[in-house]
């Protein structure tokens, strides 16, 4: 029997490496259908982020790689602290020989050309930016908080960078369910050739999960069917668990809330198991080491979460959907 050795997540062991996703923010300006986040939060604290750059200190001397990807809510509701922050890691990580990754999941709304200029500079140079299908269909799945379009800014806005000579890249997601197939289907043939030929610009599909109403119920024959329509238009993809090693099953990859808790995971934000520990401001991090080991030696190393899920211990996007209509407060 052949053993197939897992060699992303043994190398994440060796210290060389430190992914750090950063919730500068836990608010947001739009309330998406199925999102699972409760926006109680606001900004990250002086202190947390004083924190978190004297974790970096602590580990700079021995990193050949440093990643700070931004995450939220949405980052760019605290964009001062997101050019801040990548600033500072860039020339700290220029002054030790380290190379430095900059990265930010966000809903494009707010992502105009200045702003864009201003993250590039910063080395922020990889955006993930969601689409779920043409101007209809996209503005009933994530409106403003306000009830309000937000398809025509992003989209705006993403032609506006594909303009640009700048070096970066940019995965254009869709969260697939039945009722909003179609009108992906409708996106990738008549919206997509701004971004044709470009191999900054690759799509990642992406099943929504956690809502009865909202998903997709047969997964396999539509995705194939869009990686088909993507290969046909030219583009790259991705679809969930293509890669061997999910973030949160690395040793190297952390997760740091705005209110400084500690955690390896993005979806199961308020899951016990996924609070691992708390940094302080002298850049401790405190680690719970029962909760990381059963992050990290989860056998299903796509996906650890299914694992504990399994287990009982989490409940993947168990408050999808609950808190779409709250209020932004705290921003």
């Amino acid at each position: 029997m052949e053993i197939k050795i897992n060699t992303p997540w043994i190398n994440s062991f060796s210290n060389k490496r430190l992914d750090i996703i950063l919730l500068l923010t836990e608010q947001c300006n739009f309330r998406c259908t199925y999102c699972y986040e409760d926006f109680k939060i606001g900004k990250m604290a002086p202190d947390i982020i004083e924190g978190i750059k004297n974790l970096i200190i602590k580990r700079i001397g021995g990193l050949e790689i440093l990643s700070l990807s931004f995450f939220g809510g949405e980052p760019l509701l605290n964009k001062i602290a997101v050019l801040e922050l990548s600033n500072w890691a860039k020339q700290i990580c220029t002054i030790h020989n380290v190379e430095y990754k900059g990265s930010i999941t966000t809903n494009g709304y707010l992502l105009d050309k200045k702003t864009f200029g201003k993250l590039i500079q910063s080395d922020v140079t990889a955006f993930q930016i969601t689409l779920d299908g043409e101007k209809q269909t996209h503005d009933k799945f994530r409106p403003t908080i306000n009830s309000k379009s937000t398809f025509d800014k992003i989209y705006s806005n993403l032609i506006n960078i594909a303009e640009t000579k700048h070096n970066f890249t940019c995965t254009i997601r869709f969260n697939i369910a039945d009722s909003n197939f179609n009108s992906i289907k409708t996106f990738i043939n008549d919206f997509s050739s701004p971004f044709a030929d470009d191999n900054r610009f690759s799509f990642h599909f992406h099943p929504i999960f956690g809502m009865s109403e909202i998903k997709l119920t047969k997964e396999e024959v539509p995705l194939n069917e869009l990686k088909e329509l993507s290969e046909m238009k030219n583009f790259s993809y991705s679809t969930p668990f293509e890669d061997s090693l999910c973030y949160a099953g690395r040793a190297d990859s952390l997760v740091i809330r705005a209110d400084g808790r500690v955690q390896k995971c993005t979806v199961a934000l308020e899951n016990e198991i996924n609070n691992i520990g708390k940094i302080s401001k002298d850049g401790n991090l405190n680690i719970n080491e029962e909760k990381f080991k059963k992050w990290i030696f989860a056998d299903t190393k796509g996906c650890p979460l299914n694992k504990l899920s399994r287990e009982k211990l989490a409940t993947p996007y168990e408050s999808a959907g609950k808190y779409v209509n709250n209020a932004i407060t705290n921003a």
